[in-house]
């Protein structure tokens, strides 16, 4: 499938390095313009010494990165009562990411939403945190905790973050922001923020 796939179509997805007290982490995120970055707030919590992003597609601790000047958590967002509901933070960066990045529409609805689901993630697969697409199905939308429940069998850890794209009426659209998993009696699904329901958090 990725022979197919043309890439820099999702250059706007990114990876996530957080340096902490104990040690580096990596999650994923999205760009919704030059300067500003989608992410899950889980990725950010707590203490943080440093964030930095990279446009590249395989993370490489020595290559190029863009500094982030500062990061916001939503303001509803809370761990100890949801891990996923509003699991949602923005990252503004020092400087411009590569003229050339593909940036998509948050798209307007959350109702009725048809159409081919990808979503992307730098998770740890083998031993390397590649950019990576996936074609989860939809599972359904939980409209009252402003979440879509995805299908989802390939989710790794480092992919929180991931934006979740919909080829919707001939347009590509960022839909929501990949969080966790659930592992219960339904099945491995994941739970992913509407970013249609947050659109007024993250223009401020």
């Amino acid at each position: 499938m990725s022979a197919l796939i043309n890439w820099n179509n999702f250059n706007s997805s990114v990876l996530i390095e957080v340096t902490r007290p104990e040690g580096v982490y990596t999650c994923t995120g999205v760009a919704i313009n030059k300067n500003t970055i989608l992410t899950a707030a889980h990725c950010l919590e707590g203490q943080v010494i440093k964030v930095r992003v990279s446009t590249e597609a395989c993370y490489d601790k020595a290559g190029k990165f863009y500094e982030a000047e500062a990061f916001e958590l939503h303001p509803e967002y809370n761990r100890r009562d949801s891990n996923y509901r509003s699991d949602l933070a923005k990252i503004t960066l020092r400087s411009s990411l590569p003229p050339g990045t593909n940036f998509y529409p948050i798209i307007k609805r959350d109702q009725n939403l048809s159409g081919k689901i990808l979503r992307l993630g730098y998770g740890a697969r083998g031993d390397k945190n590649v950019r990576t697409l996936v074609l989860p199905e939809m599972r359904k939308i939980r409209a009252m905790e402003k979440i879509l429940e995805l299908n989802d069998t390939y989710s790794y850890s480092g992919d929180s973050g991931g934006p979740v794209f919909m080829q919707f009426e001939g347009q590509m659209y960022l839909v929501a922001i990949h969080s966790t998993l659930s592992f219960g009696p339904e099945g491995k699904h994941s739970y992913n923020p509407l970013l249609s329901s947050h659109r007024e958090w993250i223009a401020s």
